[in-house]
């Protein structure tokens, strides 16, 4: 996986095609779309939802060279999401409706290569696999991500907006 293709896809979202917000929300909408049995997992609107969709991605894309910050990130994440009932067959949804959602917003002004799509595929099911794990083990990654900054269930001890990790996430968006 090549980080600097994922960092430079992240950018491109950013200012094509009316940008991360409407990226963001065509996420949600197609999700929805294609695969309505997860809309009841999601109590947040969409308006809202994609701030935390489009942070947690940045946050990903920053740490990627970066494990010992990235691994309890995703951990977190993934207990997290088991809490919201997410279900281990979501993840795939997940990952299919990103990489689809990235193809069509970035396709509009510019391309989607099959580098990026390689690299996409690949890190979404890296992150899926480390977020499974985590929510099928939550005691396993508990020290780790005391460590981090993170309580048990999964949230950060500094606040409830465990997406935003040290302001990374926004910052990368800006």
């Amino acid at each position: 996986m090549n980080p600097q293709v994922l960092k430079d896809t992240l950018k491109r979202i950013k200012v094509e095609n009316g940008g991360i917000t409407a990226f963001g929300l065509r996420f949600y909408e197609r999700l929805f779309e294609k695969y309505p049995q997860v809309k009841p997992l999601f109590t947040t609107p969409p308006e809202d939802q994609h701030k935390k969709l489009v942070s947690s991605v940045a946050a990903i894309v920053a740490l990627v060279q970066s494990p010992d910050k990235l691994m309890p990130f995703l951990h977190a994440m993934g207990i997290r999401h088991k809490a919201y009932k997410t279900l281990n067959s979501h993840y795939p949804a997940v990952g299919e409706n990103l990489l689809a959602v990235m193809n069509e917003h970035l396709s509009k002004e510019g391309q989607w290569t099959d580098e990026m799509q390689e690299n996409w595929s690949e890190a979404m099911k890296t992150v899926s696999s480390v977020m499974i794990e985590a929510a099928d083990n939550p005691d396993k990654f508990k020290d780790e991500m005391a460590a981090a900054g993170f309580e048990p269930d999964g949230f950060r001890k500094d606040t409830k907006k465990p997406w935003e990790l040290e302001a990374i996430s926004i910052a990368y968006l800006k």
